[in-house]
């Protein structure tokens, strides 16, 4: 969400975003789905959605006023984001960029192990900056809800890693990532202390983890049917 930017939270989220991005290249060049040239293209629509996403996103979050000045305000709002939307948006990005481009492949599986590696370390950074913060425990210590996360994102990253050579459908290890990531944050969203928005007795992001998680069960299983 609104991170202080300390030096600690530069740092680690700079660290995140090098070794996912070294990752990612290393993963391509080994699966080699499609040519650089196109792939270029492909990861320029996964940015330019991520990037979009991850403002829309805020609405899981905030009200409609509230995102909306953060908008208007631009730049001095216009900090806050979440990870849920720039997910969400890179896969669209990357689904219209590859249909502008006739390419039918499925290639998000290079950026399987490169996302909750740089996740992870992106969460060290939220707990030194302050930001994603947890609920409260007793004597007014916060549960350290951005290090749960960062845990489980490392174990994804960790067993995705260690299973990256087993055969499987084009398309499964990148989806297998997003679901077992839906299922992170719905659980470490109970511990959560930021702001939210609550539907029932889930928030927001809750309940699009719950329909991405779905929809994606459901995506993993046709794709394994039809290998």
């Amino acid at each position: 969400m609104n991170p202080t930017f300390n030096a600690g939270y530069a740092t680690f989220v700079g660290l995140g975003l090098v070794l996912g991005f070294f990752v990612k290249q290393r993963e391509e060049r080994r699966l080699a789905i499609l040519p650089p040239a196109r792939q270029r293209w492909v990861t320029s629509g996964a940015i330019v959605g991520a990037m979009v996403g991850a403002k829309l996103g805020l609405l899981l979050y905030v009200p409609w006023d509230a995102w909306w000045k953060s908008i208007s305000e631009f730049p001095g709002e216009w900090g806050g984001r979440t990870i849920l939307g720039a997910l969400f948006g890179g896969f669209v990005g990357v689904e219209l960029m590859k249909k502008a481009l006739g390419i039918t492949v499925a290639t998000g599986d290079p950026y399987a192990i490169a996302l909750p590696l740089g996740q992870g370390l992106g969460r060290i950074g939220c707990f030194l900056g302050g930001c994603c913060f947890g609920a409260p425990m007793a004597h007014g210590v916060r549960h350290p809800a951005q290090l749960y996360e960062a845990f489980f994102d490392f174990a994804l990253a960790g067993t995705l890693f260690a299973i990256r050579k087993e055969p499987r459908a084009a398309g499964v290890l990148f989806r297998t990532y997003l679901l077992a990531y839906a299922v992170v944050r719905f659980g470490v969203d109970f511990f959560r202390g930021d702001e939210k928005q609550v539907f029932g007795p889930l928030s927001y992001a809750q309940w699009f983890c719950l329909a991405c998680g779905a929809w994606l069960a459901v995506d993993i299983a046709r794709r394994r049917r039809a290998s």
